[in-house]
């Protein structure tokens, strides 16, 4: 018997968003191998890190756009060649510069899968099934969380290259797979529309001048001349984009998307959801291999908790979300994922690990209950023909977010102490560090914690305001959604 399409569809997706998700948890476990080998600070290596998700966050709206004029299965399979290549690429490179470079390519693939995949579902899955396929969806992505931390450890082991290598015949397999099994959804495609270069252009600089604002701001100070000027390019050209995309007939962002409530809101608690938990693995990578002073591979055993919370409850969130609604399944999960972050901001140098392993659990279960209901009302909520911005949308937002998050913690964690002690704690270990120095360490990211924890409470506050959705199993594409 032929196999159903939309179960196709999931498994293409499931495999480009396993190699991006992988690549992200995988990479992020070998940076500290990585600033050794390739001769470089904690600064330097965090470079090809941010550049990805810089890469991803300015190109998110551009890919959406293209999809909805251009076809979904296109762009996809060349999101999965950019990927492949990029990834080849970066395991050849022989100092920090090739390596940042090589990520712009892979960014730009990754992009594009993760742009495309969830629109790809959401046109194959009718709404009464949406919530179950974006659950199953999250839970792949979480399954990734947890193998992906061991997995690096294992790899960077052997050779912090392979966390590189090993997307290759995953790529390879979901570019088949892609090329003979996606098709077009059979609404009209906007091809006619053309494309918003100038808005590309005001959005692009509203985004680096935010991101310099906030990720350097702290050095100089945010009210230098400086940086204020930089703010002011930020207010000006956001201005500008906004002006721009709300009287142009063909937007690159839909600006009237978002007078849909369960747009609106859903949109904006998946931002600052993003600020909250963006920084989070990195930050207690930092410390189990820092001031623990573990090797990668048990370090990122020590991480699993995290994202184990993800694989059991993403596919719950998304079967009660079809029943229930995405405000209440939403909003709960949130508040757990508060709870975690509060347990985590207590962390000491000293703290138990059961205390941690308990806060990490806790906070990737709401996570779990947050995602796939979310995203799955954000998504039924729009005509078939913008799905692509707003899933687009979607993940600017999310990339946007965990950019600021790590632009937040990172200076914050440098400001504790200098460069030298952070470099000489990887080397030696934070155990046969001074304790004041161990403290000053942990301090910073706790305080990192806080602020998160804090987030996460107007992230609550922004689900709750998104008002009721219909149960996804009386649901239909003909109906009107629901309005501001």
């Amino acid at each position: 018997m032929k196999p159903d399409y939309k179960w196709l569809a999931l498994l293409v997706t499931s495999l480009g968003m396993l190699v991006g998700v992988l690549n992200g948890s995988t990479l992020i476990i070998a940076l500290p191998t990585i600033m050794l080998d390739l001769k470089t600070t904690l600064i330097g290596v965090m470079a090809p890190l941010v550049v990805y998700m810089l890469v991803t966050t300015i190109t998110a709206p551009v890919w959406g756009r293209l999809a909805d004029i251009y076809g979904r299965k296109r762009l996809y399979i060349a999101g999965l060649v950019l990927f492949i290549i990029g990834s080849l690429l970066c395991g050849l490179s022989v100092d920090i510069v090739q390596l940042t470079v090589f990520r712009v390519i892979q960014g730009l693939g990754g992009a594009i899968l993760v742009a495309n995949s969830t629109i790809i579902i959401t046109d194959a899955f009718p709404r009464g099934e949406l919530g179950r396929a974006n659950g199953l969806l999250s839970m792949i992505m979480a399954a990734a969380f947890v193998v992906g931390p061991i997995l690096g450890g294992i790899l960077t082991l052997v050779d912090w290259r392979l966390n590189f290598y090993f997307n290759l015949p995953i790529g390879l397999a979901a570019l088949y797979l892609g090329a003979r099994y996606l098709r077009e959804p059979d609404f009209p495609r906007l091809s006619t529309e053309p494309f918003d270069y100038p808005g590309l252009g005001f959005f692009t600089v509203a985004v680096m001048s935010l991101l310099v604002y906030v990720g350097i701001g702290v050095v100089p100070g945010y009210f230098s001349p400086v940086m204020l000027a930089t703010l002011g390019v930020f207010l000006v050209s956001l201005g500008l984009f906004i002006w721009r995309e709300s009287r142009y007939s063909h937007p690159l962002i839909d600006l009237s998307l978002f007078r849909i409530r369960i747009v609106a809101f859903g949109q904006l608690s998946v931002f600052l959801n993003a600020i909250a938990r963006g920084s989070v693995m990195i930050l207690l990578i930092l410390y189990f291999q820092g001031i623990w002073g573990l090797d990668p591979l048990m370090a990122s055993v020590l991480i699993a908790p995290l994202a184990i919370g993800l694989v059991v409850m993403g596919p719950v969130g998304g079967i009660l979300s079809d029943r229930y609604g995405s405000r209440l399944i939403s909003t709960v999960g949130l508040i757990i994922s508060l709870v975690g972050l509060a347990g985590l901001a207590l962390i000491r140098y000293d703290t138990p690990y059961m205390w941690i392993a308990l806060a990490m659990l806790v906070n990737g279960i709401g996570s779990g209950l947050f995602q796939s209901p979310n995203t799955s009302a954000v998504m039924a909520a729009v005509p078939p023909e913008r799905r692509g911005i707003t899933s687009s949308v979607r993940s600017l937002l999310g990339n946007l977010g965990a950019v600021i998050s790590m632009s937040i913690a990172m200076p914050v964690l440098i400001g504790t102490v200098s460069m030298d002690q952070i470099m000489e704690m990887f080397v030696v270990g934070g155990t046969n560090m001074p304790v004041g120095i161990q403290e000053a360490v942990t301090g910073g990211i706790a305080f990192a914690f806080v602020v998160s924890t804090g987030l996460t409470a107007l992230a609550v506050i922004a689900s709750a305001m998104r008002g009721t959705d219909l149960k996804g199993t009386l649901r239909r594409d003909t109906e009107t959604p629901q309005q501001a």
